[in-house]
């Protein structure tokens, strides 16, 4: 018996032993293949993972920077805008300053033209009050053409003095 259990054994062992052999074969091999394979599409998925995820920090960067260098721009638009407003307005108000300043030398100059005038006329208006007195104090009656030449004399001769 002692043989018997040992032979025994022995096919026991060589069975499983040819049974271990098969499922490696046909068994572990596919399975550990299927494994390795699961195991590489995750690696796969989670390094496609890893580079979408940097190519949107990179485009997030890019944004940022593109909307920092917007507001820069913006800033410096308005920034030259503001100076061309104030440019323009200071071009206006020198101009308005530079009519107003010429409308005030043509008001003077009429003024003094009118001032000029009044005083001829006011001249005129004495130098024949001064001959009806004359004539009255003379007790003379003269005629227009002589008081005429009289009164042209009298002016001419205020005219040269007043200058």
């Amino acid at each position: 018996m002692i043989l018997n259990l040992n032979s025994q054994i022995i096919w026991v062992f060589v069975d499983l032993l040819i049974l271990f052999v098969l499922m490696k074969k046909f068994l572990f091999g596919p399975i550990t293949q299927m494994l390795d394979d699961r195991a590489q599409q995750v690696s796969d998925t989670l390094d496609q993972a890893d580079k979408r995820l940097a190519e949107a920090e990179q485009q997030q960067n890019a944004h940022a920077a593109q909307l920092a260098s917007a507001k820069q721009e913006a800033a410096q638009i308005i920034e030259e805008a503001r100076t061309r407003g104030q440019q323009e307005y200071d071009r206006l108000v020198a101009e308005a300053q530079t009519a107003v300043q010429r409308l005030d030398e043509q008001a003077a100059r009429r003024r003094e033209s009118e001032r000029t005038q009044m005083l001829r006329e006011a001249k005129k208006e004495i130098a024949a009050l001064v001959l009806l007195t004359t004539a009255k104090v003379s007790q003379r009656t003269l005629n227009s053409d002589t008081d005429r030449a009289m009164i042209d004399d009298f002016l001419r001769e205020e005219t040269e003095a007043a200058r």
